[in-house]
């Protein structure tokens, strides 16, 4: 095995990729004397395994050269099908500026690595033609450890990627935890065995059956051993979990994906299943770079407190205004409600309300939540109405019968709303089968009965943490609203049920998409 680095003016010591630019020049000259520049993109290696150079850019910490003694965590970062080692500095990534944001909030100095990944998906070919994971390992990582002043261990090397890249950000460490503890997979592309059994032939042959075996063939006979030998679903088992329990996982997709949330979603199930811990975000946004740099600050947070040997906390609650409408109780048919109204709350006219249904376990009061949501009750007046649901004789149809009759509330589909916690959801979820109720379903780590479809005149809002109790039925649901083209938004944040904290970031993330279903009041 041999490396050699293309731009042998400099000297080893100073290889830190010092070359300004991003031309298309093979050579570069060295930098003036003095002058230091963190991104670098003209570096190729020349690989003996893949008889062939292998263009990286690297991104160094801003005191390389000012502190000569010190050592960092090295930071892998892949590309996605397409693109390029320059990439992940495009107009889109931007990563040069990312990482200096987040050094500005006290992100830890790291190195960070940008090879090109080909159209590998970073692994060796099925043939042997192209064996990119074995040069990766025995060529790559030596290099960057001898090249760069990196911490040359395990618990400071990481691996992130994007689309074909997540796959590589999730089967590097995973086939090499002897040489990665981090592993931050971005809208990782691959599929469910269904999803590649139905794949259009062109599609299955020219980015996955050339590399995994089954070129050529369709259904079932795609799913050769070597795909599962590098498959997720079939890694990730109740027997072969413990291999892996010495990486941590960080994953991360948008609900606007069309293919890629359904097997991530599926495979963030499967792990919950099986109890083996990692971290999971589900945020608003499509296979785009945007959706990928915004993933960034919280990925290199997750590194950092790895590296570093930190507990990875979730973000501190925030801070709200306290709400200004007017609390009252009430008991409707039976059962003690609390009815916020808006400051111009007008007794003559038709409200849109907001039923608030939990079922005693919601870790935040109803003031609590008005308080979050009180931005969009100034912009678009509501009425909340919150109630334990488990309480005993609760009727839903005679609840809101009840309200609509005290409160002047809009008695129409147009005019109601839920946000649904806990247990609560399955009354409120039934609620939306047959001649709906409400006109969007806001479901907070909540319940539903997978037995009733979710209703087309019905907007689904599926908001839960990572490690909510209700994990698979908002799987079932998201699922089911995405095959059947129903509106639906998804987000899974950070936290526990138990925790104020994500539920306040729950409903900070449904805020935005419930201002755009209240139905302004309109004067009778």
């Amino acid at each position: 095995m041999r490396m050699i680095h293309l731009l042998a003016a400099l000297s080893l010591t100073l290889s830190l990729a010092l070359a300004g630019g991003c031309g298309e020049k093979e050579h570069a000259r060295p930098p003036a004397p003095g002058k230091f520049v963190r991104y670098a993109c003209e570096i190729g290696v020349r690989s003996e395994i893949l008889r062939q150079n292998v263009q990286i850019a690297v991104l160094l910490p801003e005191d390389y050269l000012s502190n000569p003694e010190r050592r960092y965590g090295a930071v892998y970062l892949l590309h996605g099908l397409g693109d390029t080692h320059k990439s992940w500095n495009d107009q889109w990534l931007r990563i040069e500026s990312t990482v200096a944001q987040c050094e500005a909030a006290g992100l830890g100095d790291m190195i960070y690595i940008m090879p090109t990944g080909f159209r590998s998906y970073y692994v060796d070919r099925i043939d042997g033609n192209f064996d990119y994971m074995k040069m990766f390992i025995e060529e790559l990582v030596p290099y960057v450890d001898k090249t760069y002043r990196t911490l040359a261990d395990r618990g400071h090397r990481a691996v992130v990627g994007y689309s074909m890249g997540g796959f590589g950000a999730m089967i590097l460490p995973s086939c090499h935890p002897e040489l990665f503890s981090v592993s931050v997979p971005l809208s990782m592309s691959f599929r469910t065995d269904e999803q590649y059994m139905s794949e259009p032939a062109s599609g299955w042959d020219s980015q996955w059956g050339a590399i995994f075996g089954g070129k050529g063939l369709a259904a079932e006979a795609r799913l050769t051993d070597y795909y599962k030998a590098h498959c997720p679903f079939y890694m990730f088992t109740a027997g072969n979990a413990a291999k892996y329990a010495e990486v941590a996982y960080y994953l991360d997709c948008g609900d606007d994906e069309e293919q890629l949330l359904v097997a991530n979603d599926d495979l963030h199930r499967q792990l919950r299943e099986i109890g083996f811990a990692h971290e999971y975000r589900v945020r608003n946004g499509a296979h785009t770079g945007d959706y990928w740099r915004g993933a960034m600050p919280e990925a290199l947070r997750f590194i950092d407190c790895r590296f570093n040997g930190r507990p990875f906390d979730a973000p501190a609650r925030n801070s709200y205004t306290p709400h200004k409408a007017t609390r009252r109780t009430a008991e409707l048919a039976g059962v003690q409600a609390q009815i916020f109204t808006p400051q111009d709350y007008d007794p003559q006219g038709s409200c849109t309300a907001l039923y608030l249904l939990h079922d005693g376990t919601l870790p935040l009061t109803p003031d609590e939540c008005l308080n979050v949501l009180a931005t969009t009750q100034n912009a678009k007046p509501f009425v909340l109405i919150a109630a334990d649901a488990s309480a005993a004789g609760f009727s839903l149809e005679k609840f809101i019968a009840a309200a609509e009759d005290a409160f002047a509330l809009g008695a129409d589909r147009e005019h109601r709303l839920c946000i649904a916690a806990g247990e609560a959801g399955r009354t409120a979820y039934a609620a939306t089968g047959t001649n709906p109720t409400f006109k969007a379903l806001f479901l907070l780590d909540a319940a539903t009965d997978p037995s009733i479809a979710p209703s087309p005149e019905v907007f689904y809002f599926i908001a839960l943490t990572d490690e909510g109790r209700n994990y698979e039925s908002a799987n079932e649901l998201y699922k089911r609203c995405h095959a059947d083209g129903i509106g639906f938004e998804y987000r899974v944040v950070d936290g526990t049920p138990a925790d104020a904290g994500a539920a306040e970031r729950c409903l900070e993330a449904l805020r935005p998409t419930l201002g755009e279903k209240i139905t302004l009041k309109q004067t009778l």
